[in-house]
């Protein structure tokens, strides 16, 4: 065994137990059918969306989906209840097996007794937006609020009859794609739930003794509220990991990923962010995560690794581990701050990989080396400002000359530095490059802080393990809530543009969000075309810029689409 011998668990690794020591688990889990739920809270009626998990803590509980089940059982046209709440919970637990919420609806009382003799239960995308609802504030901006309802017609009607409710009307076709397993108890009237391993059981012996699911729901309610998550076992066929070893076998680093990282990074590996951030207390190791942004622009993670020190050649060995982790497939472009040794094993394992340096990295850098960017009464920021947000690399080259002259800038000072290594941070030199987004400040302090609050440099190996998995299941869970809303929720359009519409269907909210931004800028845009050749055609395009017009020249290719944008 050689002084960097690598032991490789690959897809081997069902077997160990996840006693907490190596923590890399597939943590939620790799079949969504072996996770269901049952519904204990009822519904409070709302007119539009809401946080499905705004009150108390969100549980949950496992439930078989396939095979024969009394629970979820259709209901029927004079079918009997000994009371309303037993009706809806019957209709509740409808819901949640079939893949829908519940919402309270119209209610009649008696003109004489002033008794409540009839109820409705409807799907909670029943009717329309009102009217009058409320707009929401997003970032100071007053936004309309986005709508659940869509005139759903399912729906259970009860009269009540000689003591008991009974059935009276049953719809059951809805105008709606239904929701998958794993999101349904994200439902407003599905949002309290346990989870424990012997809640199968006692359903079912609850069930075969004819229990009503009303009375089923809130045994289990009582019997195992608070009860905590079981440790997690490590396991599934897509699990990766590999560990690094000394000539005395010791452990130098680590490298693991589980199922959803690796899925996850199949669809977004356009840009990744890699950072070598913390430090555990007691074995003083660089923690290290691969990190992305998906479809809601949420932080997500592609992988993580604990690794003895941070040289060049540590890195290649990560890096080549993580190439082999993802099915060979490098990312398009690759977020870094400006350590030379992670930009040498960036060039030699990611050859063909964009690679660019944090600007919130280079803007820290920039304070500390250049005083005059400090000195209110300098023209330098003004001029460096320009010079950055030059488009072209013509224009961008001629501009450097000019700011050098103008400020005797020194060949050997830092500025002069970073200039030679300008294809990694200038965005001139990055138009034709899709980064996400995550080269912004916001963006970056995002990305970095993604085990926040979790992990930190007086962190424990112990309890790096515990922290690591709530972390995880924190970002999973909110991925989950906005793949919900997007399923469930409505935008209100801004015009009848069919463009527009066909958006709003396609794309997550957070990303309709940005094209709706855009697509309302753009009804004030005037464009002719001045050169074409072959499939690629060159347009003139006016816009409106702080309440100013400016002209733009665009480069358009019908087999790439925009190819560049740039000053005119």
């Amino acid at each position: 065994m050689d002084d960097r011998d690598c032991i490789d668990f690959g897809l081997s690794i069902d077997d160990i137990d996840a006693n907490r020591l190596i923590m890399v688990g597939d943590m939620l889990g790799n079949d969504e059918s072996e996770v269901g739920y049952i519904s204990v809270d009822e519904e409070v009626d709302r007119n539009e969306e809401g946080d499905p998990n705004e009150e108390g803590d969100v549980e949950f509980v496992d439930i078989d989906d396939g095979g024969e089940r009394n629970l979820g059982k259709k209901p029927f046209l004079d079918q009997i209840f000994d009371s309303e709440n037993d009706a809806y919970e019957f209709y509740n637990i409808y819901g949640l097996a079939t893949g829908f919420g519940v919402r309270k609806s119209s209610t009649y009382k008696s003109k004489i007794t002033q008794k409540m003799i009839f109820k409705r239960f409807v799907c909670d995308r029943a009717g329309f937006k009102s009217s009058k609802a409320k707009n929401v504030v997003v970032d100071r901006v007053v936004k309309p609020r986005r709508t659940v309802r869509e005139g759903c017609k399912a729906k259970m009607d009860i009269s009540l009859i000689d003591g008991k409710w009974k059935v009276k009307a049953f719809e059951d076709v809805h105008c709606h794609e239904l929701t998958s397993p794993l999101k349904r108890q994200m439902h407003h009237s599905h949002n309290k739930f346990i989870k424990t391993q012997v809640v199968k059981n006692l359903m079912d012996d609850l069930s075969t003794a004819s229990i009503h699911p009303a009375n089923i729901a809130k045994a289990i309610n009582v019997s195992y509220k608070g009860s905590e998550i079981p440790s997690k076992t490590i396991r599934g066929p897509k699990l990766f990991f590999k560990m690094e070893l000394d000539i005395n076998g010791n452990l130098r680093s680590m490298f693991w990923a589980d199922s959803r990282a690796r899925d996850a990074y199949l669809t977004f590996s356009g840009v990744i962010v890699f950072d070598v951030m913390y430090r555990t207390n007691r074995f003083r190791m660089p923690f290290a995560p691969f990190t992305g942004v998906n479809h809601h622009r949420q932080s997500t993670l592609f992988g993580c690794a604990l690794i003895a020190d941070e040289t060049e050649e540590t890195f290649t060995w990560l890096f080549e581990q993580w190439l082999n982790c993802m099915f060979g497939r490098a990312p398009g472009c690759i977020i870094t701050d400006m350590d030379g040794a992670m930009r040498n094993a960036i060039r030699t394992v990611f050859p063909n990989t964009r690679h660019r340096f944090y600007s919130w990295h280079i803007s820290k850098h920039l304070l500390e080396h250049v005083p005059s960017m400090r000195d209110p009464t300098s023209e330098f920021p003004k001029d460096y400002k320009k010079w950055f947000y030059t488009r072209q690399k013509e224009d961008c080259e001629v501009a450097w000359e000019n700011l050098i002259q103008k400020y005797h800038i020194e060949e050997n000072g830092w500025l002069a530095k970073m200039w030679d290594v300008r294809t990694h941070w200038v965005p001139a030199y990055f138009r034709d490059t899709f980064t996400a987004g995550m080269t912004s400040s916001a963006r970056s302090e995002s990305i970095n802080s993604f085990f926040d609050g979790y992990v930190n440099q007086n962190t424990s190996l112990k309890e790096f393990v515990e922290q690591y998995d709530r972390a995880l299941i924190e970002r999973r869970k909110a991925e989950s809530q906005e793949d919900f809303k997007s399923k469930t929720t409505k935008p209100v359009l801004v015009s009848r543009s069919k463009l527009e519409e066909e958006a709003s269907k396609s794309y997550t909210n957070t990303m309709f969000d940005i094209f709706q931004a855009e697509f309302k800028d753009s009804i004030d845009c005037y464009h002719e075309k001045v050169e074409k050749s072959g499939s690629v055609a060159v347009y003139k395009v006016r816009l409106s810029v702080d309440e100013k017009w400016k002209w733009c020249k665009v480069v358009y290719d019908e087999s790439e689409g925009v190819k560049a944008t740039y000053g005119a």
